[in-house]
């Protein structure tokens, strides 16, 4: 029976892939996912869709939705002002863009800056596109390797490394009773070299696509994107967009004050917001801002109904004789905790193909464990280092949801571009994880 759980379990996220994969909402794909696994494990599918799943989709939505919209209101902020664009010159004008690795290092910084700014990764999409977009033009690469580069900006260390307000950061404290910057030394080390091979890699390819005769497609334009910034501006010489200050002061403000003071993320996140309102006041279309605003909150509750829909499919996988066997088996294991923080994180967010719900459904189930092993002297900031670092490694399947979102925005398909995004935001960070992060906690902990 528990072979065939697991067969259903497997046939519910190819099936669930390929629904996303054709544009159906999770809302559908979810449930219908949801009855194969009830039919192939023999639970009752009418209980499993209105109690189970419905429960873990409501816990989801109500524990995370306040984090979702503060992010999207926040980047929306920056979006209208054009302080996005303004960052994203800045960062330009210290790198360059014409040579391909300046130009990779260029919207990795972007990507992950709007990232550890607290901002969710659906704006910052918008916000980075339109600048990545001209950097690609500047150093003619292929755009199929646009979303690979921006989202290893923004999905790897900048989401899961320590000091950021990301949720699996987020979720690792208030399980485990940690700070932001647990587990510091072995994650920054993991962080840094994540960066520098995310950037390595993509230079190689962009290399290796000139080489191949491929460069920047004329025939691709931003037409559909919205353009960030509410006024008349002339981008050569950056008039019109707020200051220097004015752009980065509210992403700092964000990121010092949720890691020094007890106030939490989400009142950070408000004092952010009215700090850019009121330094970016004078580049807003005063006109358009509520609207602007109110589509910003619509669009946080799709972002967070759809992951929510993912998290209710976990909440029903849970149940399996497949997923109970996997974590006995991890839990009675006796391994290191350390060792069982990066599996059990790294097992959960492939199955979900989700950072934030396969992070929820793993603290579920191993939390306690977790705890235990804190008692008995491990460094829970460690584990918690090590189960966020793992939260952002195989998330990146073909059936996450944000990555087809993404792959559409700029104008790419998986064929063209899922190679790419697989490397940066599931390998790389995986490799770290376990070459790195891992051993310098085992060493020192």
């Amino acid at each position: 029976m528990t072979a065939v759980s697991g067969l259903g379990v497997i046939a519910a996220l190819c099936m669930m892939t390929y629904l996303i994969f054709k544009k159906v909402s999770p809302l559908l794909a979810g449930p219908a996912a949801v009855v194969i696994v009830c039919l192939s494990s023999r639970l009752s599918v009418f209980d499993a869709l209105t109690d189970t799943y419905l429960r873990g989709v409501a816990d989801f939505f109500v524990s995370y939705f306040p984090v979702f919209l503060l992010g999207n209101v926040f980047g929306s902020i920056y979006e209208m002002s054009g302080s996005a664009v303004r960052i994203g010159q800045i960062i330009c004008r210290i790198f360059g863009a014409k040579k391909e690795r300046n130009c990779m290092i260029a919207c990795l910084v972007c990507a992950a800056l709007l990232s550890y700014g607290g901002i969710n990764s659906f704006v910052i999409i918008f916000a980075v596109y339109p600048i990545s977009f001209q950097l690609f033009r500047e150093a003619d690469i292929p755009v199929k390797l646009l979303p690979g580069i921006i989202c290893g900006g923004m999905w790897t260390f900048a989401m899961t490394g320590p000091f950021t307000p990301q949720i699996p950061n987020i979720l690792s404290m208030e399980n485990l009773g940690t700070t932001s910057y647990a587990g510091l030394f072995p994650g920054l080390c993991a962080s840094v070299c994540m960066a520098v091979m995310i950037v390595a890699y993509m230079t190689r390819e962009a290399k290796k696509c000139k080489r191949e005769g491929q460069g920047f497609e004329g025939g691709r334009t931003e037409a559909g994107f919205p353009a960030a910034g509410g006024v008349c501006r002339e981008e050569e010489n950056g008039e019109g967009y707020p200051s220097a200050f004015a752009g980065f002061f509210p992403l700092i403000l964000v990121v010092l004050g949720f890691n020094l003071t007890d106030f939490g993320i989400l009142v950070w996140l408000c004092i952010g917001i009215l700090a850019a309102i009121l330094l970016q006041f004078r580049c807003l279309d005063k006109k358009s801002m509520m609207q602007r605003i109110n589509q910003a909150a619509a669009q946080a509750l799709t972002i967070n109904m759809n992951t929510a829909a993912v998290v209710g499919f976990g909440s029903v996988t849970g149940l399996t004789l497949f997923y109970r066997a996997l974590i006995r088996g991890l839990s009675q294991a006796q391994v290191n905790p350390y060792i069982m923080a990066v599996i059990g994180s790294n097992l959960c967010v492939c199955i979900l193909g989700s950072s934030s719900g396969g992070m929820a459904l793993m603290y579920t189930s191993l939390r306690d464990v977790f705890l235990h092993y804190g008692v008995n002297g491990y460094n829970m900031g460690y584990i918690h280092r090590l189960a966020a670092m793992g939260g952002g490694c195989l998330d990146s399947m073909p059936w996450n949801g944000s990555i087809i979102s993404i792959f559409a925005i700029c104008g790419t398909t998986h064929k063209e571009s899922y190679k790419y995004n697989f490397i940066t935001c599931g390998l790389i960070p995986l490799l770290c994880t376990i070459g790195i992060a891992l051993p310098l906690c085992m060493l020192t902990g």
